[in-house]
């Protein structure tokens, strides 16, 4: 090993200390930091949760005291025990009425005062669970809720009081069921509930968080009516097995509550996708815990597992708190990071470098020799020497690198170095340097070597011949360079242009400014312009602007950003007339050898396909017999008709219209006269409303026409008007003069409804309701003409 190597290991030994130090140093510090950030996680997360626990405990003890003293003085009376112990004895219909009447006229005042409390309902029930009275529904009792409420029928068979949440019929609350005795016999219970939206507005702290409950979906779906159901509950994006109390959403709070304004539903509906993968196991195993997430902001989520009146877990008590310090935390402890990082990096490298500067003078004295072998190796060039007396050859260390070899790894002879090249090449090699040895002229020469990986390689090499006083060779000297990306570059163009003059799509080669340098045959035929007339023209002459396509412009600017589009534009088609046609093009950018910036456009023409896609899309929204739109064609215009109301505080108008009477006609002259009546009002219908509106056949006889951005829901009246006009205008259909009639529906948004299947519904009912006050008319078929 020389003086130079091992110096330079040193160095390198050295240098590899103090990075490893240093990087030990930089992460612990990190480690330090990171253990710090996870503390504070940790703290906000059993404080967030305490916080909420200590809330719940007070909500239950205010409202069991309140429910205690509400039962104890007011309900658990001797005349009120007596009331339901004759109405848990009697099968008397009326004498029920009579006690349920006079019951609820009892204790409607003090149901009120309870309603001002925060309790929602008052529900008397007779043994067996059988509902006696609802103080907030009088006109519904009788049913059996010993299935529907498992806290009534425990009650019922323990004869003890229950409490705890539970989900009803109608809605959910905290529950609080007392039996009722009277003489110590057991007449029924009482139960009183107080709602979610109460404990928000009593006991929450509201400047702070947002709250919510989430019930369990199976639960809501086993007990709640579906209309009541889809009115109070609505989809949780936490967890799909839970859905949020629509009564007591923070969102719907903003009068109560001064935060409810920040915490709107695309906020919480954001921070719940982002925390559902963290929480969805947890929550199925009904555990009390609290996340804090960063996305899309620095909240603190905890969650209470609610028991019902089972002792089962039936719901979660959820509270969003912004938490700004860990933002901060988060924040400072990358600034800490960054400057331990920079501190790091400046003392390692400052030791680093005065190491360097050690080894300075060894590099000078090996400059010159690097620099030399460097320059051979980008040029990839070697030199040699071959003394033709004693047959000694020598190559410089690119020789070596050329084929293949480890620099002075072998001792290299006129022999070797013939097995190294390709064996249909030596007999070339050998008349080139034995011509030039016999007249003392330098020769050139292209052939191959073949590498000991058994890859290929092309080299260029040339030699001189030195010659003595009497013109005998003596010595030869030479170079050797690698020409294989040259020779393989060179069969890229050529098998590139054959492909281009043979493709079927078309290439076009413009400068940075768009002007046309050249284009294949296939341009020709597509465009139909002579290639002599296409070039100096530029790229934007031939693109022609439609709506549905990129605009050019935005070609160009990606082009510039990426260096790449690719997308449908339609190109202009030259010869007798002018016309269009869809291609798919692609345009990437290229630079020169000489650094030009250019772009290639490649392009083909998609006509054919583009029409069997309008007419696939064609037969797919519009009805085979009217040409009108199908069912989906029109419940998609009218998503995007509802969509732009909604933006711009616009109506929408939807008719839904039958014909009276159809199927007689049907009957009577066969479905041909059928189907050509169904076309010919179709034609009518479309004649009366304008372009904007969509008229669509909805099957059988059935129509449905949306009333796009109407003024006023008279406008709407009036397009009904003239739709039912030209209906019932007589049509001759062959030898059958037919006089249709027609019953229409109507609907408005967003008084009727706000979603399609809403808007639909309510004009299928106003149709049902106008076709009930024909049905007393004759429905017959109307007679021949002139009958």
């Amino acid at each position: 090993m020389s003086s130079t190597d091992g110096h330079h290991d040193r160095i390198v030994r050295r240098n590899t200390v103090i990075a490893v130090f240093g990087a030990l140093v930089f992460l612990l510090l990190v480690w330090s930091y990171l253990d710090s950030y996870r503390n504070l996680i940790d703290t906000t997360r059993e404080k967030s949760i305490e916080h909420l626990t200590v809330e719940y405990r007070a909500l239950n003890q205010h409202q069991a005291a309140l429910a205690h003293q509400v039962f104890e003085d007011k309900i658990n009376e001797p005349a009120i025990r007596r009331l339901m112990f004759e109405a848990a004895h009697t099968q008397d219909e009326q004498r029920l009425a009579e006690l349920r009447q006079e019951l609820l006229e009892r204790l409607t005042p003090l149901y009120e005062r309870m309603r001002e409390k925060g309790f929602r309902q008052l529900h008397f029930h007779l043994p067996g669970a059988i509902s006696f009275l609802r103080f907030h529904r009088p006109e519904r009792f009788g049913d059996n809720l010993w299935k529907a409420r498992a806290g009534i029928a425990r009650v019922n068979a323990e004869r003890e009081p229950v409490s705890g949440f539970e989900e009803g019929r109608i809605f959910n609350g905290f529950r609080y069921i007392f039996p009722m005795f009277h003489d110590g016999r057991f007449v029924g219970s009482v139960e009183t509930s107080y709602s979610f939206r109460s404990f928000l507005l009593s006991h929450a702290d509201r400047y702070l968080g947002a709250y919510r409950l989430l019930v369990s979906r199976d639960l809501v779906v086993k007990k709640v009516w579906d209309d009541e159901r889809q009115k109070n509950y609505m989809d949780s994006p936490v967890h799909p097995g839970f859905v949020i109390d629509r009564h007591a959403d923070l969102t719907q709070l903003g009068y109560s509550f001064p935060m409810a304004r920040e915490w709107s539903q695309e906020r919480l509906r954001a921070i719940g996708r982002v925390i559902a993968p963290r929480v969805r196991d947890r929550m199925d195993d009904w555990q009390a815990f609290s996340v804090v997430t960063r996305q899309p902001e620095p909240v603190v989520a905890s969650f209470l597992p609610i028991e019902t009146t089972t002792g089962l877990k039936g719901a979660y008590l959820v509270r969003y708190a912004a938490v700004p310090s860990v933002a901060q935390a988060w924040s400072w402890l990358w600034i800490k990071v960054g400057l331990t990082a920079i501190l790091v990096l400046l003392t390692i490298g400052s030791l680093i470098h005065l190491n360097l500067r050690e080894s300075g003078r060894h590099r000078e004295r090996e400059h010159w020799l690097r620099s030399l072998n460097e320059a051979q190796r980008i040029a990839r060039v070697g030199s040699w020497t071959f003394d033709v007396t004693s047959g000694e050859l020598n190559w410089s260390d690119e020789v070596y690198r050329i084929f293949g070899h480890a620099p002075r790894s072998f001792t290299p002879t006129y022999e070797r170095f013939l097995e190294m090249t390709h064996p249909d090449d030596r007999e070339r090699i050998k008349h080139a340097v034995e011509d030039s040895l016999i007249s003392g002229e330098s020769y050139e020469i292209d052939h191959r070597i073949v590498r000991p990986d058994d890859k290929i390689r092309y080299v260029h090499e040339r030699g001189t011949v030195e010659l003595d006083g009497r013109g005998r060779a003596i010595r030869m000297q030479g170079t050797v360079q690698d020409i294989t990306d040259r020779i393989v570059a060179n069969e890229e163009s050529r098998q590139a242009a054959t492909i281009l003059r043979s493709t079927h799509e078309g290439v076009v080669i413009a400068n940075e400014e768009g002007r046309i340098l050249s284009a294949n045959p296939a341009v020709e035929h597509l465009l139909g312009i002579d290639q002599a007339e296409l070039l100096d023209r530029f790229v934007d002459e031939l693109v022609f602007e439609r709506e549905e396509t990129t605009p050019f412009n935005l070609v160009r600017e990606q082009l510039r950003a990426s260096g790449a589009w690719e997308g449908e534009l339609w190109l202009r088609r030259f010869g007798n007339g002018t016309n269009f046609f869809p291609t798919l093009a692609s345009f990437t950018a290229i630079t020169s050898d000489l650094g030009e910036q250019r772009f290639v456009v490649m392009f083909s023409d998609i006509s054919e396909a583009k029409a069997r896609e309008w007419a696939m899309w064609h037969q797919a929204h519009h009805d085979a017999l009217t040409g009108l739109a199908n069912r989906t064609l029109f419940h998609e215009r009218l998503e995007r008709a509802l969509s732009s109301a909604e933006r711009h505080g616009e109506l929408v108008g939807v008719l839904y219209v039958d014909l009276d009477g159809f199927k007689p006609i049907n009957d009577t002259y066969g479905h041909d006269v059928g189907d050509e009546l169904l076309i010919a009002l179709a034609r009518r219908m479309e004649k009366v409303t304008r372009d904007e509106d969509t008229v669509s056949r909805q099957g059988g006889d059935e129509f449905a026409v949306l009333v796009a951005r109407p003024a006023t829901v008279t406008a709407v009246d009036r397009v009904a008007k003239k739709i039912l006009k030209a209906i019932e205008k007589p049509l001759q259909v062959g030898d059958v003069t037919l006089h249709p009639r027609a019953s229409i529906g109507r609907a408005v948004f967003p008084d009727s409804g706000d979603s399609v299947e809403a808007l639909i519904a309510v004009a299928d009912e106003s149709m049902y309701q106008q076709k009930q006050s024909h049905k007393h008319e004759p429905d017959d078929p109307p007679p021949r003409d002139g009958a």
